[in-house]
């Protein structure tokens, strides 16, 4: 097997001697039974084990409704068509924790449909980071919407509300922010922004399970907040989503949208698609609910022991946290500096992966250069502080197989490289 980094290609046998992550699930005898009852049942999506799920997050999150879909990105798509911004139907001009209006079956509003050559021009801009993953951005982009790219907080690398604020145009339909590597992010004074212009606030919770603020999970304080259970993450379900909400009608939009847009009539009330979780990743997810608090435990050790190891070093930067936040740790990410350090962040990468340890550069290219979105930028928006992480993250290796004596082999690989640049 060949990798190849930054035009380097380095032999691996058979993977990473020290994978980047590996993901943290329930024992096979705790899983068996359900398993089991699952497949004897012939009963495959749709069963007891979802609504479990459902009923057992949104009691931990706090919020109303809690719909499992197929993954993250499924979800937020679903989310965007719920809100029906290209029909501008959410936009009540009220604050996005109210209902939102029922229908979304009527006539395009203010924002029109500009068709050229059969063609729809996006209706709308919704505000994004560029620091993110590109989920986000193409769920926006799949609803006809255009993604306004805004900069992040260097230190906390989560979107600026300031930038947020002074980036709302009469176009705007929606504000977007995530809880970047499981930081939580400023909801608060993002939905504060969102509740000014009457805008509904949606969070891309996908690194958002496990990590909480003044003790509580995060989840509530905007119209929706979307998070992800796939592998990386640390509530697992194999693939999979969850979008939460206190909005009534929007859950119930949402529980149509993932079976197509029917209602069980056999009729389609609107285009949908297929989202539904499957019920063994539900039961899977189910079961790891129980153990979510020690994984987010470990991983807040695993990164204080990173921070011990690594603090010492001139040139190496830590992600700074909110007042009251505490992370999931879904990533622990460091910053390099290489006019301190002495090497570049991908000369130390290239450095691991010569000692068989994984390592992830996000999210290089940050979104607005990557080729589906990078029309949609203004090149006259600097978005500094995305360019200077993008070139400068490295993520460590985290998660089940990370043992102190891993942070310990990973953090000593880092500072022999310094020592032998």
């Amino acid at each position: 097997m060949k990798l190849e980094i930054r035009g380097v290609t380095d032999a691996v046998a058979d993977g990473f001697r020290v994978p980047f992550v590996r993901p943290s699930l329930p024992t096979f005898e705790a899983l068996q039974p359900c398993y089991e009852e699952i497949i004897r049942s012939g009963r495959l999506t749709k069963g007891k084990y979802l609504l479990a799920l459902e009923e057992a997050v949104a009691r931990r999150l706090g919020v109303r409704h809690a719909v499992a879909v197929s993954s993250c990105t499924v979800g937020l798509m679903l989310v965007y068509k719920g809100l029906d911004l290209t029909a501008g139907r959410c936009r009540s001009r009220r604050s996005a924790m109210q209902s939102c209006p029922a229908a979304v079956m009527e006539p395009l509003s203010r924002f029109g449909v500009v068709r050229s050559g059969g063609v729809n021009e996006p209706l709308g801009e919704v505000i994004v980071p560029s620091f993110t993953f590109l989920a986000g951005p193409a769920a926006i982009v799949w609803n006809n919407l255009r993604p306004v790219f805004v900069d992040v907080d260097p230190h906390t690398t989560n979107v600026i509300p300031q930038a947020v604020a002074a980036a709302i145009t009469p176009r705007t339909v929606a504000i977007s922010a995530c809880h970047n590597f499981g930081n939580p992010c400023d909801v608060s004074a993002l939905q504060a922004i969102a509740a000014e212009h009457g805008l509904p606030l949606v969070i891309d919770a996908a690194h958002g399970f496990g990590a909480a603020v003044m003790g509580k999970p995060v989840g509530t304080g905007a119209m929706a907040q979307v998070f992800s259970l796939s592998p990386t993450k640390l509530l697992v379900a194999g693939e999979g989503g969850i979008i939460a909400t206190d909005c009534d009608c929007l859950a119930h939009f949402v529980r149509l949208g993932r079976e197509y847009g029917n209602d069980g009539s056999y009729n389609a009330l609107f285009a949908g698609l297929n989202g539904r979780m499957p019920e063994l990743c539900a039961a899977t997810a189910l079961m790891g609910l129980e153990n979510l608090d020690s994984v987010a435990s470990r991983r807040r050790s695993i990164a204080a022991l990173y921070r011990r190891e690594l603090g010492g070093l001139p040139g190496i930067g830590f992600i700074a946290e909110l007042p009251g936040a505490e992370p999931s740790y879904k990533d622990f990410s460091i910053t390099i500096d290489p006019a301190r350090f002495g090497m570049s962040r991908d000369a130390v990468r290239r450095a691991l992966v010569s000692r068989g340890i994984e390592t992830r550069t996000y999210y290089d290219p940050p979104c607005h250069r990557q080729l589906a979105f990078e029309h949609y930028h203004d090149r006259h928006r600097s978005l500094p502080a995305t360019e200077l992480l993008a070139a400068k993250s490295l993520s460590l290796p985290i998660g089940a197989h990370v043992t102190d004596a891993v942070v310990a082999e990973v953090s000593e690989a880092i500072i022999t490289a310094k020592q032998e640049a």
